[in-house]
């Protein structure tokens, strides 16, 4: 009852009793009483009417506060999925599911844009959508392709008869009403997120839009986050892949390479043998040509099974199967050796080869002899080879200290770790062709040349250096060159005194 009515009530049974009154009426208290009781009631009335209100507009309050609350439980909940790490396409569902129930309708689908813009494929749904997953729908004659091309959101109260509305055969006179968002990723719009059938039969509010539309910006951000995981997964097990295969392809090389370079070098040492056995003229004297041409096979014989050699010494490497017979060594007695067997290759050019290394300091190193002398070998050769005639070469050696890793590359140490120890440092100079700054990277690579032209003037398959390396890193030094194109080079390597860091570790 309104204010106004029961003023009014009062007023008439005032007026009444003032009436009564008049007209000489005894029983006076009789009829105050009545209204007086009139009145009480009808306040009460209004009372009972004003707490009813009072309490329907509570219960809706509580009963909107508590559909808000389920609302930011269910994002909340997304939330801690979008970022719990699942797959993309378990994320989809729970997508798909979470805008059904956020909109208490009966399915909810994630669509995103495909083939060019042209096509929007369902990837997720969930309810009465369940069916059309997969489905493709074209952009240009469908609702969600009129919501992803003007970016705009869309409430449809009856889809059937909606023109834009592009029907599904499976799907035909179970969705009624729809509620669709754009989804933006980087401002594009590349999908959208819709919910279908409220439960209730009633068409979707403005406020299930906005709420639609949160969901769709709060999940863009997971979707992405979680492509970009699932691209850095399977990107990581290609790499793991490729990794393997490429292990497996390198012990078969190395295997290959062992077997071959065993096989090839018996028939070798049968040659070898022979001729030089011939070449003593034991068996009977030989002509002038003969003599040449048996030196001749006797040289190329001797070159090659150099060069399988070091195939083998490389293999071995990559197999993990090279291992040094460390003992105490005089570096000068290597650079002596090392210089008398290069002597041949020089004298063919008349090249003169200086050595300094002093008589003062100690040159004895924890080494293996065998592999430093191959080392000089290396870089003895290549000197010779790539100086002209009556060029100089200068080998020197001194003892110093220097900072050095404290673990082997090639013994799964770490290089990046320095610590000052006793060093012997080596270097070969030359006054050859020297090496432009550009080809230096390539120098110590296995088969790599810098002239690897088939018209280039010195011959060679590139192991030298890259050995030469391997086996200085395997003691626990460094190598290095120093070039100026045209003036010469100067190449250089350096071995710990005590040895290597792993096996003096175990000493």
């Amino acid at each position: 009852m309104k204010p106004g009515t029961l003023v009014s009530i009062t007023l008439v049974l005032f007026w009444l009793s003032v009436g009564l009154v008049a007209s000489g009426h005894r029983d006076l208290g009789l009829a105050a009483a009545a209204a007086s009781s009139f009145v009480t009631l009808l306040i009460l009335r209004r009372e009972r009417e004003f707490a009813r209100r009072q309490k329907e507009s509570l219960e809706l309050a509580l009963a909107a506060s508590g559909r808000r609350n389920r609302e930011l439980d269910r994002l909340r909940d997304l939330s801690s999925a979008l970022l719990g790490g699942n797959d993309l396409a378990t994320l989809n569902r729970q997508v798909a599911q979470a805008a059904a129930e956020l909109l208490d309708a009966e399915g909810g689908a994630i669509m995103l844009m495909v083939e060019e813009g042209r096509f929007v494929r369902v990837v997720a749904g969930s309810g009465p959508l369940l069916a059309a997953v997969g489905a493709l729908v074209p952009v240009d004659r469908s609702l969600v392709g009129h919501v992803i091309i003007n970016d705009e959101a869309v409430l449809v109260d009856d889809m059937e008869s909606d023109a834009r509305n592009h029907p599904h055969e499976q799907l035909t006179g179970r969705l009624r009403s729809a509620a669709m968002v754009p989804m933006r990723s980087a401002g594009l719009v590349v999908g959208a997120v819709c919910a279908y059938n409220r439960k209730d039969g009633r068409p979707f509010t403005d406020h299930d839009r906005q709420l639609l539309q949160t969901l769709g910006d709060q999940v863009v951000l997971g979707l992405d986050r979680t492509s970009s995981l699932e691209e850095l997964r399977r990107n990581e097990r290609m790499l793991a892949a490729k990794n393997k295969e490429l292990q497996r392809v390198t012990q078969l090389k190395s295997e290959f390479l062992a077997n071959m370079s065993h096989e090839l070098r018996t028939p070798l040492n049968a040659v070898i043998g022979f001729s030089d056995l011939l070449l003593t003229e034991g068996l009977g004297p030989l002509e002038t040509q003969q003599r040449e041409f048996l030196e001749a096979i006797l040289r190329n014989g001797q070159h090659l099974l150099g060069l399988i050699n070091s195939v083998l010494d490389l293999s071995k490497i990559e197999a993990g199967r090279m291992a040094l017979s460390l003992t105490p060594c005089d570096v000068r007695e290597a650079i002596t050796g090392a210089v008398t067997d290069t002597t041949s290759l020089r004298a063919a050019k008349r090249q003169q080869c200086i050595v300094d290394v002093g008589e003062s300091n100690s040159l004895d190193v924890v080494a293996d002899a065998t592999r430093i002398r191959q080392v000089l070998f290396n870089l003895l050769s290549n000197a010779s080879k790539f100086t002209g005639d009556e060029g100089r070469i200068t080998v020197s050696a001194v003892r110093t200290i220097a900072p050095m890793p404290t673990g082997s590359v090639l013994l799964g140490g770490d290089p990046s770790r320095l610590a000052t120890r006793d060093v012997v440092w080596v270097s070969v100079s030359d006054s050859g062709i020297g090496i432009k700054p550009e080809d230096v990277a390539r120098l110590f690579q296995e088969f790599s040349q810098v002239d690897s032209s088939s018209s280039r003037a010195a011959q060679g398959t590139g192991l030298g250096l890259a050995l030469s390396k391997r086996f200085v890193e395997m003691h626990g030094g460094q190598i290095g060159v120093e070039s100026i194109y045209g003036k010469g080079s100067t190449f250089w390597f350096i071995l710990p005194v005590d040895g290597p860091p792993k096996e003096r570790s175990e000493r």
